[in-house]
């Protein structure tokens, strides 16, 4: 397929968009911005900006600096210059190191992506049989061996465009030839300590000598999986809908009722929901075992990178790890100013509408704490009760009940905000309202008459 052609359709389908360029100097980038470069005289609207990274990690890199400003000033492409430092420690330490250059270089990337703006990058057919083979050597199943999407969410509001995965590197090459164009060549490309670049030049040249058509039809696998995975979305997407509550629980009563596989792949739909986009075969089977199968009794808990999966009654919940607040006291000195919580919970307010609680005396030092030990006697109730037995007839999970901030005038507790109220042995003549909303825009204001 012609580049021109290829690039152009996206032009097409975003014609009120404007577009940034991943530009190295390489030869798959200096096909894609003179492709962009042509499309612009004929259609003379498209906005498009160029954005070279240098990573500091090649002795040409400055001289590739040049190159890249030369070209954008000679065919006026308004050029972002940016860099990434490596540590020293890093460049040692070759391990994943193209990945967190990646993770490095979109960030940047992201952070200069203005409203309305697409990322296109170079990646071509080839890269995308790399990415395969790197997914099969890791034991990827469908999604993984998907590779790379022509069209990728960037972010929260962004988009990622790959005009050239239906292109293959060989037919860049005679394009760039064609028109006489001039790029730079990376000798770290050659390092075959790196995986990627291995099977670049080791494993690949092998594989298309026996089969010519390889690349194409690995191209035509991760198609087709990319098929299957949006007809498996939209099929659980449908039925996970019976098995969800909140964001971040899923409902597992029925699941051992239920074919296995189908469960593993609710799980995983449910942790992809919630931003967990790679998880493991290995990690889906240990939480189907320790979730789904561990005995009634039992407070299995599984952590992963930043979350931790946990079980309570009939559900799994996902939580961010968050720092324990057992020792922690907060004064809150100055009520008419709000106080903020810890561990991203929000905030209390003093308002009319909220929360309705005994108003302290003016010799009392209000505080927040957020541990609670032996029995209390809770408004409204003839009988002293374990804290234990309060959190579970109000349904807080093990885990949240150290993060529900208590009211305490000097050390006498006075409330679980948003929860429950306890009658004190002090009288208290006047009554005041506190709120506490938390970092998901949801407000505690259950209320409780005084007599």
């Amino acid at each position: 397929m012609d580049c021109i052609n290829s690039t152009q359709e996206i032009i097409i389908k975003y014609k009120n968009q404007s577009f940034l360029i991943a530009y190295s100097g390489g030869l798959d980038s200096t096909v894609l911005l003179y492709n962009m470069i042509q499309i612009k005289k004929n259609i003379p609207h498209i906005k498009i900006r160029a954005i070279h990274i240098n990573h500091n990690f090649n002795k040409l890199s400055k001289k590739w600096i040049i190159h890249c400003k030369k070209t954008c000033i000679k065919h006026h492409v308004p050029l972002i210059l940016a860099e990434i430092n490596i540590d020293k420690k890093i460049k040692k330490h070759t391990n994943n190191i193209e990945e967190k250059l990646r993770i490095q270089r979109y960030n940047i990337i992201y952070k200069h992506l203005l409203p309305n703006e697409i990322l296109l990058t170079g990646h071509h057919m080839n890269d995308q049989c790399e990415t395969l083979i790197l997914s099969l050597k890791r034991g990827s199943g469908p999604t993984g061996l998907s590779g790379m999407s022509d069209e990728t969410k960037f972010g929260y509001n962004k988009k990622i465009i790959r005009p050239f995965l239906n292109i293959t590197k060989k037919e860049l090459k005679n394009w760039a030839y064609r028109n006489h164009l001039k790029w730079v060549e990376d000798t770290n490309n050659l390092n075959t300590d790196h995986d990627r670049n291995f099977i670049r030049h080791e494993i690949i040249p092998i594989l298309e000598k026996r089969w010519p058509f390889f690349i194409k039809t690995c191209f035509r696998t991760s198609k087709i999986c990319q098929q299957e995975n949006i007809v498996k979305k939209i099929l659980l997407h449908e039925k996970i809908q019976y098995f969800t509550e909140m964001h971040n629980s899923l409902r597992i009563h029925q699941f051992q009722n239920m074919n296995k596989n189908m469960c593993t792949e609710l799980i995983r739909y449910w942790l992809f929901l919630n931003n967990i986009k790679t998880i493991s075969y290995q990690n889906i089977q240990v939480i189907y075992n320790q979730m789904i199968c561990s005995r009634i009794d039992a407070n299995p808990k599984i952590k992963l990178k930043q979350h931790e999966i946990r079980r309570y009654k009939k559900s799994i919940y996902l939580i961010k790890n968050r720092k324990n607040l057992k020792n922690t006291i907060l004064f809150w000195h100055n009520q008419n100013i709000q106080l903020t919580l810890p561990n991203n919970l929000g905030c209390l307010t003093k308002n009319n509408y909220g929360m309705i609680l005994p108003k302290p005396q003016k010799n009392e030092i209000i505080n927040i704490r957020f541990q609670l030990e032996g029995k209390i006697l809770i408004f409204g109730k003839s009988n002293r009760q374990k804290v234990k037995k309060v959190w579970q007839e109000n349904h807080i999970p093990p885990w949240e009940r150290n993060q529900v901030p208590l009211l305490f005038y000097d050390n006498c507790f006075i409330s679980a905000l948003g929860i429950f109220v306890i009658q004190t042995n002090k009288k208290y003549k006047s009554i005041w309202h506190i709120s506490w909303s938390d970092n998901l825009n949801s407000t505690y204001t259950k209320k409780f008459v005084f007599s």
